[in-house]
């Protein structure tokens, strides 16, 4: 069986993810211009490593 992937990325869905990009200065989002060794971290992980 073949499936099709969704033609569209939902930015919206993944920045709610990472509590760091809800992040404003002034009224605007911050952006983050970091390498792939970055080390922002998804809601769930952060979870994880404070009841660890």
């Amino acid at each position: 069986m073949i499936t099709t992937a969704p033609s569209t990325f939902d930015v919206a869905r993944v920045r709610a993810d990472f509590p760091l990009l809800r992040t404003t200065m002034r009224g605007k989002p911050i952006v983050f211009l970091d390498s792939a060794a970055s080390s922002q971290k998804p809601h769930e992980v952060i979870e994880a490593l404070e009841h660890y």
